[in-house]
């Protein structure tokens, strides 16, 4: 499960030095402009209400001649189709700053009282990056397929095999043009997601209390034991384990 763990802001900030680190980077500039470098060669110039998202392991600066202002934060588990860092634009309405600034302030509050929310922000901030940023590198039937997958994972019955019959295409080449354009196969994004609605689930005991057999029929599973299976391959941990994990420390560690 994609998750922010950390998020802060730039004052007038000239030169921040080489640097990189183990999660994906974004950077909204709120205020100025500048040229993100990274060590690649690549030269990226942003100015006020654009984005700029930067891979794992990428060495970058980040410099401006008449200061920047900017929101930044990093995300861990997160596997976007971006092959290298990007540059994307607001809408007009400027809603992703206006949901990464909500963000930033709930994340500088009493953390243990807003876990799910940040949880909650880290799904519509990823999924209107992908929106702004990523719908021209996806094909309209691989797009088809995933908004599928999304809205029948819950469903016991779903067979993407049923979703593959729609297309004048065969089965084995959309599974490779699913795989090269989200990285994932098609059963692996299905697993995920089932995945990452248990992690919520689990999350809200608090709240409703779910059993994991519950969570595991709630997700599409019928057997407890694959689920478990599942659960542990995808996250490191059985679903015990993750229910008996200090909350905080999944989104903030």
């Amino acid at each position: 499960m994609a998750i922010i763990n950390y998020i802060g802001k730039n004052m007038k900030t000239y030169d921040v030095q080489k640097h990189q680190h183990n999660y994906w980077e974004i950077v909204y500039c709120t205020n100025g402009n500048g040229v993100i470098a990274t060590e690649g060669g690549q030269a990226i110039h942003y100015s006020k209400n654009q984005v700029v998202v930067i891979p794992p392991y990428t060495t970058h600066t980040n410099t401006s001649q008449n200061g920047f202002r900017n929101i930044h934060m990093t995300v861990a588990n997160w596997s976007p189709a971006f092959k290298g860092a990007v540059l994307i634009n607001d809408n007009e309405k400027k809603d992703l700053l206006a949901i990464l600034s909500m963000c930033l302030r709930y994340f500088n509050t009493d953390g243990t009282q807003h876990s799910d929310i940040i949880i909650s922000f880290t799904e519509l901030i990823l999924s209107m990056l992908m929106s702004l940023g990523g719908s021209n590198h996806t094909s309209r039937h691989i797009e088809i397929i995933a908004n599928a997958i999304l809205e029948n994972f819950s469903d016991p019955d779903f067979d993407i095999d049923d979703i593959y019959s729609q297309f004048d295409l065969s089965k084995d080449y959309i599974r490779r043009q699913f795989i090269k354009e989200k990285g994932i196969s098609p059963l692996q994004f299905l697993n995920t997601t089932r995945i990452s609605f248990a992690q919520k689930l689990l999350l809200s005991k608090n709240i409703n209390n779910y059993k994991i057999y519950e969570v595991a029929e709630m997700c599409g599973f019928t057997d407890q034991l694959y689920f478990s299976r599942v659960f542990k391959k995808i996250t490191g941990v059985s679903p015990k384990e993750f229910n008996e994990t200090p909350k905080i420390d999944n989104y903030n560690s």
